[in-house]
């Protein structure tokens, strides 16, 4: 019987085995996986909003990737001046980005949140909370949410 052991720290050679054989374990069982990864399926398209005052100064903005072919948008970043926030801008941001990831076939989003950020905002503009991650960082709730882009 062969014998094997463990061996810790970084070897780019070693993850790159690892990621191989992870790709190939992926393929055996989906072929949307193994689609993702070829070339021309492999980047995603950034979609980005932003507002602007007279002067051309970002006052805000909301930025993502779509996938158009697993049909998900996902939202990086989001923010609006603090002397901003409550006139609307933020949902004409977000739906902007939503919007243009619909034109790319994106029928789903998906973001992050802290507590101390936007999760009534998003939970206003149709984003359900599916996961959370207590203590992410230490002291802090982050709530991952969700939401369908199409009625149904």
């Amino acid at each position: 019987m062969p014998a094997y052991h463990l061996e810790s720290g970084a070897d780019p050679a070693r993850e790159d085995v690892v990621s191989s054989g992870l790709v190939a374990y992926n393929d055996r069982h989906s072929a949307m996986l193994r689609q993702r990864l070829t070339p021309e399926h492999r980047q995603s398209t950034p979609v980005e909003s932003y507002v602007l005052s007279e002067a051309g100064e970002v006052v805000g903005g909301c930025t993502g990737r779509a996938v158009p072919l697993w049909g998900w948008l996902e939202i990086d970043l989001m923010w609006v001046r603090d002397d901003l926030r409550g006139q609307g801008w933020g949902a004409r941001l977000l739906a902007d980005v939503e919007a243009q990831s619909a034109a790319l076939g994106c029928t789903r989003a998906k973001l992050s949140t802290w507590e101390f950020q936007a999760r009534p905002f998003y939970e206003r503009h149709g984003y359900a909370v599916y996961a959370e991650e207590h203590d992410y960082p230490p002291g802090h709730t982050n709530y991952l949410m969700r939401k369908d882009l199409t009625p149904h």
